[in-house]
């Protein structure tokens, strides 16, 4: 897989999981219309930040919780060779 389309991977999966979660805590709170959207950034951010922090902890010991991000393989092995981020410049 294009180690491009791996890290995109990784990093969309847990913002839909934490945004769904996050979701499903606010279900039934009667709270105006801008305490929501405030109290929905907050809970969504803490929910992506917490999922993701914890599929990392974990897939150290199990890398085949990495599937919960979306791909198991760890950014350290998408690719061998580090990525150029400029153009390459003569000495």
């Amino acid at each position: 897989m294009n180690p491009f389309a791996a890290s995109l991977i990784r990093t969309i999966v847990p913002i839909v999981v934490g945004s769904i979660l996050g979701l499903l805590t606010r279900v039934g709170l009667n709270i105006d219309l801008e305490g929501q959207q405030a109290l929905s950034t907050l809970i969504d951010s803490a929910f992506i930040g917490a999922y993701y922090l914890v599929v990392r902890l974990i897939e150290t010991k199990v890398p085949q919780v990495g599937w919960l991000l979306g791909l198991a393989k760890t950014p350290d092995s998408y690719t061998k060779d580090p990525v150029s981020t400029g153009p390459k410049r003569r000495a």
